[in-house]
């Protein structure tokens, strides 16, 4: 809604503020350095300030809305560390480097103009298209806005717009760049090729310790431990807890006799009907078809064929109409209902086809109803012991006791790295929400009381540093199989490389790639038409781009898409496409577009230099909440 609210019905006003967001990195961008202050004001642009509490509103605002798209709620600490923070102060900036802009120009809105915006925003408009007075104030007032201050933001948008248009609006792109763009873009290149692999190149002899010593010393920073860490954890799910849960046989009993139907399929109906317009000529057609006329006749001669009198194939709860649900249930198989007062009026029902559905007895179903009724009442229990752990933990006690005290495992993992895996490299089994956790366990330090993680499935984890042992340097004994695989990895990298700039001088001095391919005891291939941006099995993005820069006919080798592999190709055919200038139309906006934002962005730049800006980093500290007002400020 926040969203909406910030759109201007012209839609150019919206377009352009969200390049302003892009380009604020690049103008104001986190790369600012914090340089005096005045006042209570997070920042001073020119003669424009940006109070504590105005960039609260807009951070918060930020968060929301990223929160939203991301479909979980954004901690402060999750939002710095994406940026948020610098991206709204950047924005805001901007911002006010144009209002500062338009103050020194004399430049306004008037009423009418932005009465007339508000008035043509779809997001204030009823289902005809009319400005709608009290839909207006209440959207307004779901988010939180005066009507003063939201006039006002409009009155600043469409201000700051003015500016924007004047200096980068209506700007074409030249053809020759539209051509240049379009044949990048749209060129393709094909080619035939040659795979080499490992299994093409000599064996190689088993490595030295000399040789292994060398190449370990050459690569040592290759060859370092992770960081572990010893962490400490308590994990509570549902589904542990079920033996602590009693389900009494007449529990289950009960919960089967509310409603038995759901532990098998309902019956289906497939249902047909004829609406009339009176009672009379329902009864009429009814007495017809008991005359011996049949249904199909009936509803023929309403203009009515097979699909139009179809309902469907419907439980009794799918059918909507309760009337004719009531009726359909009730008939034999192709049996004709009397008249029925339905919904759209007066009906004849008649079921062309039954589905009995099935049904299981209490003891089918006994064990797996017991196990449900468990996990359900384990999850209330799930909340007691969290309830439980947190006064534990606020009243001194240690995980380790917390556990001890409610019953529950208390695991220790004397070393773990962020992937979870041990000293050797292998996985530590038995982790709920592995990645999410090892995040937090190596956000946090040794000693930190961090709140618990709430785990899929209902459960909750928590968890402690014990100690941290820092990443260091592998000694050769310990790193010796590694180094060995590594080494034989080069050396068998070397040999395939040699390999495929033979075949390319072979091919080169005359040989057909089809002779190449069978001195190797392999076949060749073709690929393409490729553009760019396309990749396959074989040519990665790296052969793509190499494609791309080797002339027609041109003979190369690269990396293939597998790392151990090379490709050996040459170029077959290069086609540009003929430059299509309506084709490009929607091309050419983006370009212009984006020549817009350039130059608005050099006016920003150049905007900043002349009008100055501050920045005041104990304002920040607490609009960011690191400290008090009080404290020194």
């Amino acid at each position: 809604m926040l969203n909406a609210l910030r759109k201007s019905a012209t839609g150019w006003v919206a377009k352009t503020l969200i390049g302003l967001l892009v380009l604020s990195f690049a103008v104001w961008g986190v790369a600012d350095i914090f340089t005096g202050y005045r006042g209570d004001d997070v920042a001073v642009v020119g003669e424009t300030p940006i109070t504590i509490q105005e960039y609260q509103a807009a951070l918060q605002r930020q968060i929301q809305q990223t929160s939203q798209q991301v479909g979980q709620y954004l901690t402060m600490d999750q939002a710095r560390a994406i940026g948020l923070d610098q991206q709204v102060l950047g924005r805001m900036m901007a911002e006010a480097a144009l209002d500062d802009a338009a103050r020194a120009r004399g430049l306004n809105i008037s009423d009418a103009i932005i009465a007339d915006s508000i008035r043509q925003d779809p997001t204030f408009q009823a289902p005809g298209g009319q400005f709608d007075r009290a839909y207006f104030e209440q959207v307004l007032r779901a988010s939180g806005y005066s009507e003063a201050v939201y006039v006002n933001e409009q009155r600043q948008a469409l201000t700051r717009q003015m500016i924007a248009e004047s200096i980068g609006g209506g700007i074409a792109p030249p053809t020759i760049l539209e051509k240049a763009v379009d044949r990048f873009r749209n060129e393709t290149r094909s080619a035939e090729f040659i795979v080499i692999t490992p299994a093409m190149v000599d064996t190689l002899p088993e490595p030295s310790e000399e040789q292994l010593r060398s190449y370990f010393n050459d690569h040592v920073s290759e060859f370092r431990a992770p960081e572990y860490r010893k962490i400490g954890l308590i994990s509570v799910q549902p589904l542990d807890l079920t033996s602590r849960v009693d389900i009494p046989e007449e529990d289950v009993r009960a919960s089967y006799d509310a409603n038995p139907d759901r532990f098998g399929t309902p019956e289906r109906r497939t249902i047909e009907r004829i609406v009339f317009d009176t009672s009379d000529e329902a009864r009429q057609a009814y007495d017809e078809i008991n005359g011996g006329k049949s249904f199909e006749a009936v509803a023929d001669a309403r203009g009515l064929n097979q699909d139009d009198r179809t309902l469907g194939t419907l439980t009794r709860d799918g059918v909507l109409d309760p009337a004719i649900a009531e009726a359909a249930f009730g008939l034999d198989l192709n049996q004709v209902s009397e008249p029925v007062q339905g919904t759209f009026g007066p009906v004849l029902v008649r079921v062309t086809e039954i589905d009995g559905g099935t049904s299981r007895s209490f003891d089918d179903v006994k064990a797996e109803l017991q196990i449900d009724m468990a996990l359900e009442r384990a999850q209330d229990l799930v909340l007691d012991l969290y309830d439980a752990i947190e006064d534990d933990r606020a009243g001194g006690m240690t995980l380790a006791e917390a556990a001890a005290k409610e019953g529950l495992d208390y695991r220790e993992i004397p070393a773990i790295d962020r992937q979870g895996n041990d000293t050797d490299g292998n996985r530590i089994g038995g982790i709920i929400d592995r990645a999410r956790l090892m995040n937090e366990v190596y956000a946090t330090d040794i000693g930190v009381e961090a709140d618990p993680l709430q785990a899929t499935g209902d459960g909750w984890i928590w968890y402690e540093v014990l100690d941290i042992i820092p990443e260091r340097d592998k000694t050769f004994e310990e790193a010796r199989d590694d180094v060995a695989t590594a080494w034989r990895a080069e050396q068998t990298g070397d040999l395939v490389s040699d390999k495929a700039k033979a075949v390319v001088s072979a091919i080169e001095s005359g040989d057909t790639f089809f002779k190449a391919a069978e001195d190797l005891g392999t076949t060749s291939g073709l690929v393409g038409p490729l553009r760019r941006t396309d990749t396959d099995d074989i040519f990665g993005q790296s052969a793509v781009q190499l494609l791309f820069t080797t002339p027609k006919d041109g003979v190369t080798s690269t990396i293939a898409n597998v790392g151990d592999r090379r490709v050996v190709f040459r170029v077959t055919d290069v086609s540009v496409p003929d430059f299509d200038a309506q084709a490009s139309e929607v091309f050419a906006a983006e370009l212009g577009g984006g020549i817009a934002n350039d130059i608005l962005g050099q006016y920003l730049a150049d905007l900043e230099t002349r009008i100055g800006t501050v920045i005041n980093p104990q304002a920040m500290a607490i609009a960011l909440g690191e400290r008090q007002p009080d404290q020194g400020h």
